[in-house]
């Protein structure tokens, strides 16, 4: 178990980007020029790269991002600057990410079905339909390192393999200079060869010289040519310190982080979880150790898992982007009148909870099961994930989106188990089908009401500049955020600027919301059709003044 597949692989590493493009064409996303969340951060480095040539980061982003702008500026070149083309770029880049992924499962000892099943798991789950559809680094970063994986799996499959110790160098470069948190991923490797015993210098040199020699490029253009931005001096290193300088929070931040994250990991990877339904007791009994200890251990976690649940509440915990409103990050206030369907429901919540906390508890139990009967390549796997968990776990911040590279991990154990465990296919297509309707409905409603924000600010009955209607944090940045940092670095270090002091200086004499408050005049509304509701949604553009 665990060894290399033959060279002969399937179609499913096709069909699973395939499905995907297909299924996100239904949202029409081309329809859509405006930013989400932070997509205008990025954009506005990708824009000016593409109309001047020169590459300047945008002081919020506090990533490396150089491909992912790079990439970018193309778009805009060759397509003209939209965030429509942006988001098309962004979707194409997610099915080349699924296409690597598969290529990993291709490694291993797993079924066509499992395959298709853990590909279109993580592909229809609305967290990476979320993401896809956005200008953010996390698909792009996310691409870069399925693609280093896959590479060093191959090499460690394959000591021989030359080649994808090269290419597995060349992809982690880039994925270091998409984000930091890259460094990650040698470092599981360099582990794994320690622990097998290998210890030549040259293949660790392999392994380390690229994504080094990109970062060493990095910080100097970086210090000596482009110089600091606003969140490398407050965010990057700044706030993990003090995170970090506070060991009681970062103990109970990180318990809860953990608990959360596999909660929500457990829901996201939903229909692979689903497959093992009532295999507790196997997973119990499927152990080469038999002692008690061990044959306990599915229920214990269970026990932990549920007694968080309990102690917390219903889903979710972690906040950004699955929210009781919706997919997405609701940046406008009235949120009460949002017609948000099942996602405003709490019993619909609490039934969510329930299957995520079994799921997680089946996906920890397929951990456990793959570490012991796979090779090096999985502990690896394991390790990459591991790393990235524990480096996102020191941060001041920690969002729903950063579990991301977890699921590879967790969809890859789920199928490979699936040889020592009863995998019930018929149950996972069943709630894959279910997931991928409430991730379609919940991608719409979010283009849908954001679409109508935008819409409405640019209504001829508003008479008020864009700059001056408060309307969320994205339509707010994309506005006056690079004018107004450039305002305040005349007159403070930006060690002294605010992280949303940016925000403060617009002078507002209108607001959109989905409250009509009695004391303000109503300049307009719009409103908007969503999935998650019969009724339609209303939102409402009232002079300040």
């Amino acid at each position: 178990m665990g060894g290399l597949r033959d060279k002969s692989v399937g179609k499913e590493k096709y069909v699973v980007p395939l499905v995907f493009l297909c299924f996100a064409a239904t949202l029409a996303p081309w329809l859509y020029d405006f930013p989400l969340n932070d997509d205008w951060a990025y954009a506005l480095a990708a824009r000016a790269l593409a109309e001047t040539g020169r590459l300047t980061l945008s002081d919020w982003g506090s990533s490396t991002q150089l491909p992912h702008i790079l990439a970018g500026a193309l778009t805009a070149k060759v397509f003209g600057f939209s965030f429509s083309a942006l988001r098309m770029a962004n979707l194409l880049v997610a099915a080349a990410a699924l296409f690597m992924f598969v290529k990993i499962l291709d490694q291993f000892e797993v079924g066509s079905f499992e395959k298709l099943a853990a590909g279109l798991a993580l592909a229809l789950n609305p967290l990476y339909l979320l993401l896809a559809n956005s200008f953010m680094t996390d698909i792009h970063y996310f691409f870069w390192m399925t693609a280093a994986v896959y590479f060093y799996v191959r090499r460690l499959n394959d000591p021989g393999d030359a080649a994808a110790l090269a290419w597995g160098g060349a992809c982690c470069a880039a994925a270091c200079l998409t984000r930091q948190l890259a460094l990650a991923i040698p470092l599981a490797f360099t582990l794994v060869l320690l622990l097998q015993g290998r210890r030549s210098w040259r293949e660790l040199a392999g392994v380390w010289a690229p994504p080094g020699a990109a970062l060493a490029g990095y910080y100097l253009w970086f210090t000596q040519v482009h110089g600091p931005t606003w969140a490398s001096e407050n965010y990057v290193a700044a706030a993990t310190l003090g995170h970090i300088s506070k060991p009681l929070v970062l103990l109970n931040d990180s318990f809860y982080r953990l608990f959360s994250a596999m909660a929500e990991t457990g829901l996201f990877l939903l229909p692979l979880g689903a497959g093992y339904l009532f295999s507790l007791r196997r997973f119990s009994a499927h152990n080469d150790l038999r002692c008690r200890i061990n044959r306990a251990g599915p229920w214990l976690a269970l026990a932990v898992m549920g007694g968080f649940a309990l102690l917390n509440g219903p889903l979710p915990y972690l906040e950004n982007n699955i929210a009781r409103s919706g997919l997405g990050v609701l940046t406008l206030g009235g949120a009460a009148l949002k017609p948000s369907g099942l996602f405003a429901s709490p019993v619909f919540w609490t039934l969510a909870t329930a299957a995520a906390v079994l799921s997680s508890v089946f996906l920890m139990c397929c951990s456990g099961l793959a570490l012991r009967a796979g090779n090096g390549a999985m502990r690896f796997l394991f390790a990459v994930a591991a790393l990235q968990l524990g480096v996102s776990l020191l941060g001041a911040k920690f969002f729903d989106r950063y579990l991301l590279t977890l699921l590879p991990w967790f969809a890859v154990a789920a199928v490979f188990a699936a040889k020592g465990v009863k995998f019930s296919r018929a149950a996972a297509a069943a709630v894959l089908l279910a997931c991928a309707g409430l991730s379609w409905a919940g991608m719409k409603d979010y283009l849908a009401w954001n679409g109508a924000k935008w819409a409405l600010a640019a209504s001829p009955a508003s008479g008020v500049a864009p700059g001056e209607i408060a309307n969320g944090f994205d339509y707010e940045a994309w506005h006056s955020y690079q004018k107004n940092m450039a305002y305040l670095k005349t007159m403070k270090p930006l060690k002294m600027i605010g992280e949303w002091e940016w925000q403060k200086i617009n002078s507002y004499k209108a607001v959109i919301s989905y409250t009509p408050d009695q004391r303000l005049s109503v300049i307009d509304k719009a409103e908007y059709s969503t999935p998650l509701s019969s009724r339609k949604g209303v939102l409402y553009l009232m002079s300040l003044r």
